[in-house]
C-alpha cells in the first residue's frame, strides 16, 4: 500500500520512516530543494523527554537553556523565574535534527525534493491523492505535514469537517541572530521576554546566545506584523539592549506558527494531518517539535495497531481507523494545549495595568511561572486561592476574581477535551467538537 506525505515536517519524517519499517510504500514530497535548505536557520527549545521517547539521540550541539525573565507590557515590572535544572528544556539546532530524522527516515522512504504539492485528489469522500508540481499522484493514505496554511486543507470538501484556523490563531514572528556588540556592557538579565511588549499582541525577546558572539531577538504579534511595527518593536528593544548589534548573522526570516488548540478534527477517509497542519504547537510558546514528532509516532503507531488486529486494507486509512489517532494525540498532549490556550488568550485580553500587578505580586508563585514558561496547565487547589487572597490587597479582590476564573475555564477545556470519544461515531464526535469549539468563541 502507498503513503505519500506532503512536506517534510518533522512530525512527517517520524511518520515516515516508522510506516516505512510497517512496509508501506512510502514517498515524501517536499518544496524546498534539498535536505539542508529545509529548516530555518536557528535553534527551539525542545524537552529532552521526546528524544528518549522516540529511541533518538539528542543532536549535536543541543545545549540547556538558562531561566527567563519576564518584561511587563511597558517594561514597569521585571520577574525572573528560577528554574529546576534537571526539567529545562534544552536548545536544539534545527537543521542537524531535520537531517538526523531525514537520514533515518530516507532508509525506508522516499524523499522527492523541488516538489510543491499543490491540492487533494478527492473521489467519492475519500483522499485519494495529491496533485505535485501539476502531475497527480496516487496513494492508500496522504499525510498532511504542509504546516498551518497547508495547501491541502484549503482544498478538502466542507464536509471533511478538517479543522481551519482563524487570522487571530495564528502567531507572525521575526526571528534573528544579531552580532552582538562587543562594547556594549554584560546584561543583568541574559534571556527577557516582554510580555505583550508595547502594549501589543504577543511577545518579544531577547535572549545572550550560547554563542557568545550572537544576540537571539525575536518579535511576534498575533495575526500579523506589519514592517513598521516590527521596526518599532526592534527599536525599542535596541533602547533596553545594547547588546544588539547592527548585522543579522543568522535568520532574519519571518515565519507563521499556530497558536490555537489542536485540531477538532484531524482525519477523513485517506487523510491525516501532523505537526503544525493539526496545529500541535504549544499555545502559550508556538513551540511544535516535540509534540509534532510525537504525533508522527502516534500516527505510525495507530496503524500499525490496526494492522495487528486484522483491519482489512480497504479499511486501514477510513476515517473511524484514523480516529484513535486522534483520541491518542488528545489524550498524550492534546487536552493540556487545550487549557493553555485558554489561558494565552486570557493573558492577551488582560489590560496591561493588570498584568504589571501580576507579574510584580506574590499572586504568581515562581512554580506556576515556570508552569506559563513551559506551556503547561495552572492549577490552584482551595488553600493555595486561600493563600493568594491572603497576600493579595482587598482592592485587587475582582483582578483575582478574573483571574480565578480563567483557571476554571482552563480546566473545563482540558477537561473537555479528555473527553474525547474514543470510538467514531459521526453525531457523537460533532458534538464534541462544538462543545470544545464554544470554550475558543471571540
Amino acid at each position: 500500500m502507498k503513503i505519500i506525505i506532503a512536506g517534510a515536517g518533522m512530525g512527517g519524517m517520524i511518520a515516515a520512516e516508522r510506516l516505512a519499517k510497517l512496509g508501506f510504500d512510502v514517498t515524501v514530497y517536499e518544496k524546498a530543494a534539498s535536505v539542508d535548505e529545509m529548516r530555518y536557520d536557528w535553534h527551539d527549545d525542545v524537552n529532552p523527554s521526546i528524544f528518549r521517547r522516540l529511541g533518538l539521540e539528542m543532536p549535536a550541539g543541543s545545549f540547556r537553556k538558562k531561566s527567563w525573565t519576564f518584561i511587563s507590557p511597558h517594561g514597569a515590572v521585571v520577574r525572573e523565574f528560577r528554574k529546576d535544572d534537571s526539567t529545562a528544556d534544552w536548545s536544539v539546532e534545527r537543521r542537524p535534527l531535520n537531517r538526523m530524522l531525514y537520514e533515518r527516515a530516507a532508509a525506508g522512504a522516499k524523499f522527492v525534493f523541488g516538489a510543491t504539492v499543490e491540492r487533494p485528489v478527492v473521489e467519492k469522500g475519500v483522499v485519494v491523492g495529491v496533485v505535485v508540481n501539476g502531475r497527480e499522484e496516487r496513494a492508500d493514505l496522504v499525510i498532511d505535514s504542509l504546516g498551518a496554511d497547508s495547501a491541502l486543507k484549503k482544498d478538502l470538501p466542507a464536509e471533511f469537517g478538517v479543522s481551519r484556523h482563524r487570522e487571530d490563531e495564528v502567531f507572525v514572528a521575526y526571528r534573528a541572530f544579531y552580532e552582538r556588540d562587543p562594547d556594549a556592557p554584560a546584561p543583568k538579565y541574559t534571556n527577557k521576554v516582554y510580555l505583550k511588549h508595547m502594549g501589543e499582541p504577543g511577545i518579544s525577546w531577547v535572549i545572550q546566545d550560547n554563542d557568545p558572539s550572537l544576540v537571539n531577538v525575536l518579535v511576534g504579534r498575533i495575526g500579523s506584523l506589519s514592517s513598521y511595527d516590527l521596526e518599532r518593536a526592534l527599536e525599542d528593544l535596541r533602547k533596553t539592549n545594547p547588546t544588539i548589534g547592527d548585522k543579522v548573522v543568522r535568520g532574519g526570516e519571518m515565519c507563521v506558527i499556530p497558536v490555537r488548540y489542536p485540531a477538532t478534527r484531524m482525519v477523513a477517509n485517506g487523510y491525516a494531518a501532523v505537526g503544525d497542519a493539526a496545529y500541535m504547537t504549544i499555545p502559550m510558546l508556538g513551540s511544535g517539535i516535540a509534540s509534532g514528532m510525537l504525533a508522527g509516532q502516534l500516527l505510525a503507531e495507530t496503524i500499525g495497531e490496526n494492522m495487528s488486529r486484522g483491519v482489512k486494507k480497504e479499511d486501514l486509512f477510513k476515517t473511524s481507523r484514523l480516529w484513535k489517532y486522534q483520541v491518542k494525540v488528545f489524550r498524550e498532549f492534546g487536552a493540556v494545549h487545550c487549557a493553555v490556550d485558554v489561558l494565552k488568550r486570557g493573558v492577551l485580553h488582560f489590560p496591561d495595568a493588570m498584568l504589571d500587578w501580576m507579574l510584580g505580586s506574590e499572586v504568581l508563585t515562581n512554580e506556576e511561572i515556570g508552569c506559563l514558561a513551559a506551556g503547561k496547565m495552572l492549577r490552584v487547589g482551595v488553600k493555595e486561592a486561600i493563600r493568594k487572597i491572603n497576600v493579595t490587597e482587598y482592592s485587587r479582590m475582582r483582578t483575582l476574581i478574573k483571574v480565578n476564573n480563567l483557571l476554571q475555564k482552563s480546566l473545563y477545556a482540558y477537561r473537555v477535551a479528555r473527553n474525547i470519544p474514543r470510538n467514531y461515531d459521526p453525531n457523537i464526535c460533532k458534538s464534541w467538537e462544538k462543545q470544545l469549539k464554544r470554550i475558543y468563541r471571540r
